[in-house]
């Protein structure tokens, strides 16, 4: 509204001006003047109207040089003539400059909401450390009224819980929790109701009567209130108040980023307070543990295989064309989601194996055509690394397992030989029976394996599978299903350098 309006006067200056430039001499020029609507057009930021004054006004001065001109019988003076030229040599440096400095305001702009915008994730990547630095629900709720006020630009914070339990206060940044004993107004009760009801931030402003009583019993300016809630269980609404006169958009989202932080810390806390009332036992922690793995990994497969399909379908353009710059931002996210997944299907892996569980699949596997179709799926990885890839194979290579966790082994084994050598380097997968055993054997001529690692190499969260950025359940992986299969996994030096990982299992019977 303010940007028309400040359009609105330039065109009608624009106007006055020509009106008083046509009533003037032709010794007299005042177009001039011209260049004061130019100048006022800036103010909005818009390079379009900029352009279209300025040719307004070229036009402008030309049509009242030749009335001027025909006002005098056609006589042209010299005078007045190159004061025209200089007036609209002027509206053009006018109109040059003016653009210029939109775009340098737009620049800066765009520099200070980056700014601004890290600054916040900055610090609700802090709060959301220190949130979860605690597994007690107590101190879990204690943390979140503490950091609010700092990761939302305000003056203080009040926890209003479901139901039962401890209203809280922070006043100020790094301020002591306090317990309220007093029952809250009516008027915050009532918000806090009604935000809990909505499931949705809510900006609490003094333009109606029940915005100025609540935030005169806050005494603030402004006010957001944010519930926090998880599929139909809410744990309370978070007041935040402050002296600004009202959140901005991006306050908002800030909001809703910290609500859903805060809402994973204090699930996190429940989970383990539910389970930890169950064990009380040092033993039965790792069941704990476990079980929470399994959960958490369980019910990220489903939201991250919906999310990685939205993200396809917005690359594909179901929603509209995308800059360049979105279909790159796009396609990394997609990356990023694919290996979260693998990660939860590795930690699921991981959990059934800790849980004592076996795989009800007991099929003949051909571990020949095996290790043919994993380094087929593995070719273009190690093109991409300048890596040549090779299987050999031989016949009655036929081993009894799940066929899915069989492929997973051979494939981090693959995989981890091709994280280890270097460019120009081979990786080799050889598949051989060997009386009444197969063997598989993935050899490099990569780094190696330091002496001092080779004794926690097949273990969990080993330091030499993660030198290469893994997450260290690979070979731990190909342990476990070896074993599960009745088989074992060894490793090997080779001369003068590189690794050898063999896997053997036994034959199966007819």
């Amino acid at each position: 509204m303010r940007s028309r309006a400040v359009a609105a006067a330039a065109f009608a200056l624009l106007v006055a001006a020509f009106v008083v430039d046509l009533l003037t001499p032709q010794t007299l020029v005042v177009a001039i003047l011209l260049d004061v609507p130019i100048v006022l057009a800036a103010l909005t930021r818009s390079r379009r109207l900029t352009a279209i004054l300025v040719v307004l006004a070229l036009v402008a001065d030309a049509v009242a040089a030749s009335v001027n001109a025909a006002r005098d019988g056609y006589h042209w003076d010299a005078i007045g003539v190159g004061d025209r030229l200089l007036s609209a040599l002027s509206i053009v440096l006018v109109g040059f400059l003016s653009t210029a400095v939109q775009e340098r305001s737009e620049r800066v702009g765009r520099v200070v909401a980056q700014e601004a915008r890290a600054r916040r994730e900055a610090s609700l990547a802090g709060a959301a450390d220190r949130m979860r630095a605690s597994l007690s629900p107590d101190l879990v709720k204690r943390a979140i009224v503490r950091e609010a006020p700092r990761a939302l630009d305000g003056e203080a914070a009040y926890w209003y819980p479901s139901g039962s339990g401890e209203m809280l206060a922070a006043r100020g940044e790094a301020a002591e929790v306090e317990v309220l004993d007093a029952r809250p107004p009516s008027e915050i009760v009532s918000l806090t109701h009604r935000v809990a009801d909505e499931g949705t931030v809510n900006a609490v402003r003094g333009v109606d009567p029940v915005g100025r009583f609540v935030l005169d019993r806050l005494n603030a300016r402004s006010a957001i209130a944010i519930p926090l809630a998880d599929r139909g269980t809410s744990f309370g609404v978070l007041v935040v108040s402050s002296n600004a006169e009202s959140p901005d958009d991006a306050v908002i989202q800030s909001a809703r980023g910290y609500a859903a932080v805060a809402v994973n810390a204090l699930i996190q806390a429940r989970l383990f307070a539910e389970l930890a009332e169950r064990n009380d036992a040092l033993s039965e922690r790792q069941d704990v543990i476990r079980d929470l793995v399994y959960a958490l990994s369980h019910d990220l497969r489903t939201p991250l295989a919906a999310l990685s399909m939205t993200l396809k379908q917005a690359a594909d353009g179901a929603y509209g064309e995308l800059p360049p710059r979105y279909a790159t931002v796009l396609r990394d996210s997609r990356v990023s989601i694919d290996d979260l997944s693998r990660l939860a299907e590795t930690l699921l892996l991981v959990a059934r194996f800790e849980s004592g569980e076996h795989s009800a699949e007991r099929d003949a596997v051909d571990l020949g055509a095996l290790a043919v179709e994993v380094t087929s799926e593995l070719h273009a990885m190690a093109e991409a690394r300048g890596i040549a890839l090779a299987a050999q194979t031989a016949g009655g290579a036929i081993a009894r397992g799940s066929r899915g966790d069989l492929k997973r082994a051979v494939a981090n084994l693959v995989a981890n030989a091709l994280q280890h050598t270097p460019k120009g380097g081979r990786v080799h997968v050889l598949v051989t029976p060997v009386r009444e055993a197969i063997e598989v054997m993935v050899s490099d001529d990569g780094f190696g394996v330091d002496p001092s690692a080779r004794a926690a190499l097949f273990q969990r969260f080993s330091t030499a599978s993660r030198a290469g950025g893994g997450t260290g359940l690979g070979l731990y992986i190909v342990r476990r299903i070896a074993e599960e299969s009745g088989g074992a996994v060894r490793y090997e030096p080779r001369e003068p350098r590189g690794s050898a990982f063999t896997m053997t299992l036994p034959k199966a019977r007819s």
